[in-house]
């Protein structure tokens, strides 16, 4: 579906990777000049994400976002205005163990976000991941005050020095297919069906999201609205990947962008041009 005739929205939520941010990882200035002309006509905007809050900060601050940012597929909503954690849904610990001894067994390559900071791990007989050193150069290109912390592992076998999974709260974890054996990531998905208060998702190509039951962008987004009094009828997203449905399905409008796949763009009642192609600014330049 593709009308857009007698749109009336208030309030505007957009994913990050493939969305906000094209395939070079930032937002278009055409982007960001219709969400500052948004604002002045008096909508409100955000951001849900699947990466946690720390790794968002930069680019809700360059919206001048108008509410708490959804992180982490809606398992987490920060309040950077106060600096504080507003809702979380963290991953049950036994479920945590499970998870985690299961990557380090099958030498995978993978990303923990706990609800303070993130830790990487690694096989010691592969070389250190190239999403790794993404995500280092990432950081270092952000402003001070919107760097982080990630602290790297190197594992042998089954053996993880001082780090013991159960000290922290998890958000997410997030298995990185691109730097790990495919037919080692083959080998636990079964696996990890079997975990109870877990569910498998996949926010990228390259990736696979494990997250808490009961936690999608879709449950973030009626949080948000539960605790702000945010018309969700009255709102729209924007979104490129799997886990963006379940906010599809709880807003009256919603958008895929022009590179998602199908299954995506059925389940909006919208599609735009690609996140390379000013998507963003030709949707809500041209919004009747």
């Amino acid at each position: 579906m593709d009308k857009k005739n007698n749109l009336i929205f208030e309030n505007i939520f957009f994913d990050l990777d493939g969305t906000l941010l094209n395939n070079n990882k930032e937002i278009l200035s055409s982007s960001l000049d219709i969400i500052k002309d948004m604002q002045q006509q008096g909508k409100k905007i955000s951001i849900a994400t699947g990466r946690p809050y720390y790794f968002a900060k930069e680019e809700h601050n360059l919206i001048k976002a108008d509410f708490p940012l959804i992180s982490c597929n809606g398992s987490l909503i920060y309040d950077f205005k106060n600096e504080k954690i507003l809702f979380q849904n963290p991953i049950n610990k036994e479920a945590s163990q499970q998870v985690f001894d299961l990557l380090i067994k099958n030498k995978i390559t993978f990303l923990v976000y706990t609800t303070k900071q993130m830790f990487g791990f690694y096989h010691f007989s592969n070389s250190f991941p190239k999403w790794f050193s993404w995500l280092t150069d990432s950081i270092q290109k952000r402003k001070k005050e919107n760097r982080f912390e990630v602290n790297f592992n190197e594992y042998a076998h089954n053996k993880l020095n001082d780090f013991k999974i159960q000290d922290h709260d998890i958000i997410k974890f997030l298995i990185i297919k691109s730097d790990s054996n495919l037919k080692d990531i083959e080998n636990i998905e079964k696996n990890l069906l079997e975990i109870d208060k877990i569910y498998v998702l996949r926010s990228q190509k390259n990736v696979i999201d494990i997250m808490p039951l009961n936690s999608s962008k879709g449950e973030g987004l009626k949080k948000l609205a539960e605790i702000f009094n945010i018309n969700l009828d009255k709102s729209i997203v924007f979104g490129d990947e799997e886990n963006d449905i379940s906010m599809f399905q709880v807003v009256k409008y919603s958008v895929a962008m022009g590179q998602s796949k199908e299954k995506i763009k059925v389940s909006a009642t919208h599609q735009t041009k690609s996140n390379d192609e000013d998507g963003i600014y030709y949707f809500l330049k041209n919004y009747k």
